[in-house]
């Protein structure tokens, strides 16, 4: 990637995260100062609406911190990144003074400086805002108050963001930063005091994401010698290290929802099959196997049984352990075009064309396992019992399979940290 597009893909992610995060503060703001928002120089009307408001209250008047959110968000739309930057320093200088050093209400302001620091290749700074953020609500809060949780995940989602827009080395940093936020966050958000709440459920997922992502990381790229940060394992025994903490928040997941009087079998059930999804992409069959058996009893027991263990289990189910959503994802929505053989453990194998007129060669055969051979399905489950099974999918034969090879990285899926000799 170039220096240029590189910046360009920088410069349209800012965009659409300062637009996005202001839309609720800008939809707060007094008519007043809505009416000039409205007017056709939306740059000096705000200058022209915090100079008046300095002339009636004082240069530093609490009122003004809005109106410094919504000039950088205009500098920003037009790409002047030193004076939106500028902008957010002027507003959290007045938070300070208004409301304290330690103020938790100068997050928006140390996000918004966060970001813009991020686009302009300032990482030190940005890193530098995004501490602080954690260090003035630790402050106000402590390190173990349940109110930690939202900033904690906050800012996983800030770094996890810029890590995905960043090459792998260069956006290391952002997972040796999120692991140890990961660690604060699990510690918070498993006390006995905890409410199975949606809001935590999906902070517990969230950390499992993030550490799919570190092994996969490691597993793919290795740790970086030459940046000064590193994790305190390295190589398997790390992936074995966040495939453990993955575990222990989804295990927290099954345990909250298991506690809540109104939650139905099917939720207790996904929650215990996506756990068998971490342990199966982990390579640990008979971990997985358990999970899945747990979840099929439990819907066997409904007034629907041995249909309600079918409708759940009956088709096997492509595993995305990143994907925000844990429910069973819809069938697409094209004919299927192959039949594959899917494993016990979730393996891919035997890729038959549907059409008798396009069969498939060897050749082709071989390069669909390949596309394959590190992804792994929730295999088919009947009487808690896991089984092989026949599946039929999409594939566009015409592209999928007569283009290039699949890239490496798109190809490692799964992290190996068992030493069961059970075969695929």
């Amino acid at each position: 990637m170039t220096n240029c597009s590189k910046s360009n893909r920088q410069n349209n992610m800012l965009m659409t995260v300062i637009t996005l995060s202001m839309v609720a503060i800008l939809c707060g703001q007094s008519s007043a100062q809505s009416t000039l928002l409205d007017e056709s120089d939306p740059l000096l009307k705000h200058l022209d609406a915090i100079d008046q408001m300095e002339a009636e209250y004082s240069a530093y008047a609490a009122e003004l911190g809005d109106l410094y959110l919504a000039l950088g968000k205009i500098h920003i739309e037009r790409q002047e990144y030193p004076e939106a930057l500028a902008a957010y320093q002027r507003g959290l200088q007045t938070d300070r003074i208004n409301y304290g050093l330690d103020s938790v209400s100068q997050t928006p302001y140390l996000l918004a400086v966060a970001d813009i620091e991020a686009a302009m290749g300032e990482w030190k700074k940005s890193f530098e805002a995004i501490n602080h953020i954690y260090a003035i609500s630790t402050s106000s809060y402590g390190q173990t108050d349940l109110r930690m949780a939202d900033v904690i995940a906050q800012l996983l989602s800030w770094h996890i963001r810029w890590y995905e827009n960043r090459a792998p080395n260069d956006g290391f940093a952002h997972l040796v930063a999120s692991e140890k936020l990961s660690d604060s966050l699990h510690s918070v958000i498993d006390q006995d005091s905890v409410i199975n709440s949606q809001q935590t459920l999906d902070q517990l997922r969230q950390i499992s994401r993030l550490q799919y992502t570190i092994a996969k990381h490691i597993t793919q790229h290795g740790e970086p010698k030459d940046i000064g940060v590193t994790f305190s394992t390295s190589g398997s025994i790390a992936s074995e290290s966040h495939f453990q903490k993955g575990r222990d928040a989804l295990k927290s997941v099954v345990r909250l929802i298991a506690k809540d009087p109104n939650s139905s079998a099917i939720d207790n059930a996904e929650s215990l099959a996506h756990l068998g999804d971490w342990f199966l992409m982990f390579n640990q069959r008979r971990s997985a196997a358990d999970s899945y058996k747990l979840a099929s009893e439990l819907l066997r027991a409904t007034d629907s049984g041995d249909q309600a263990e079918k409708s759940f289990f009956g088709t096997p189910k492509l595993i995305n352990l990143l994907a925000e959503n844990t429910a069973s994802a819809p069938s697409n929505d094209k004919s299927a075009t192959v039949v594959v053989s899917i494993s016990r453990n979730g393996v891919a194998s035997k890729f038959r064309a549907i059409d008798e007129n396009q069969s498939l060669s060897n050749a082709d055969n071989n390069k669909l396992v390949r596309k394959f051979r590190s992804k792994r399905f929730r295999p088919v489950v009947e009487g808690g019992i896991v089984k092989a099974s026949e599946h039929a999918i999409y594939i566009d034969l015409n592209s999928d399979i007569k283009s290039q090879e699949p890239s490496p990285e798109a190809e490692t899926n799964s992290v190996d940290t068992s030493n069961e000799a059970m075969s695929g």
